[in-house]
């Protein structure tokens, strides 16, 4: 089973979205990547694989901890986001990303002392091979880190726009044409559990984690950006105008109660999850 689909969506508009908002996608996930720093711990001259890196902000702070006698790999199947990336790391030689699929590209056998991913891992088609794959590339005893997403009825971050659109929009049709439904692919800890466990994995830790996500400046720059975003557009792909303009309002008063001196914020509920590659 291939990600041909998932690599279409991230090599093409959803990552030319998520490069022209990616101050916005930094801040919002901010307080995840502080605590999954803190778990991964980094330290100077390791090797490090970071799957899903996106426009590169987390693998540069790997970079940064493992110091220059380190290494750090960045892989993602996003080619426009995998070009922020690589400009930013320009003084950072230690830090270099490749453009390739982690559910079967060759990483490195047994030579990784960490593989760590913040939201990278739930887009592939074939959990169980993908988590083979990256536990080979581990050394004996090396770690795999990572987040992601608890179930999408316990994100207030989508459920407080969503029930209060509802009251005015018919229901959407999140069905399984909609990309981002593979996000909570890995919201029950019995599969992460399991897959962990029949790629070899060891020690496995599943923790629950919630940080408050930032969303926009303000209410308006919430809204403009939800209303661009996929998940806005799936969700009122079915409302007549008028009822959508009576669905946005009613998002905006949702949000204004979200309203902080420096933004707008809504939480998000992740699993950080922890494990080891077999001793030998």
């Amino acid at each position: 089973m291939d990600n041909a689909k998932m690599i279409e969506v991230w090599d093409g508009e959803v990552g030319r979205f998520w490069v022209a908002e990616q101050e916005r996608y930094a801040r919002m996930h901010a307080g995840f990547t502080k605590q999954l720093l803190a778990v991964a711990g980094p330290q100077p001259g390791e090797r490090v694989l970071e799957v899903g890196c996106g426009f590169g902000n987390f693998a540069l702070d790997l970079g940064r901890a493992t110091g220059p006698s380190g290494a750090v790999l960045g892989v993602d199947v996003s080619g426009p986001m995998l070009e922020v990336a690589a400009a930013r790391a320009r003084d950072l030689p230690q830090v270099a990303f490749l453009r390739a699929d982690a559910q079967h590209a060759d990483l490195s056998p047994s030579a990784l002392d960490a593989v760590i991913s913040q939201f990278g891992v739930m887009f592939f088609a074939d959990h169980a091979e993908a988590f083979r794959n990256i536990s080979k590339a581990l050394r004996p005893g090396g770690r795999l880190v990572f987040t992601c997403w608890q179930d999408m009825a316990k994100q207030p971050r989508l459920m407080i726009p969503v029930v209060a659109a509802l009251e005015h929009i018919p229901p959407p049709e999140f069905d399984e044409s909609f990309w981002g439904l593979a996000a909570f692919s890995l919201a029950d800890p019995a599969t992460i559990e399991g897959l962990l466990s029949g790629a070899g994995f060891t020690d496995v830790s599943i923790e629950p984690v919630v940080a408050a996500e930032y969303q926009g400046a303000n209410v308006a720059d919430t809204i403009s950006f939800m209303r661009q975003s996929d998940f806005g557009q799936v969700l009122f792909a079915s409302a007549d105008p008028a009822s959508a303009a009576r669905g946005w309002d009613a998002v905006a008063t949702a949000l204004a109660e979200h309203q902080a001196p420096d933004g707008v914020y809504l939480d998000g509920a992740a699993w950080l999850v922890t494990a080891r590659a077999p001793a030998s």
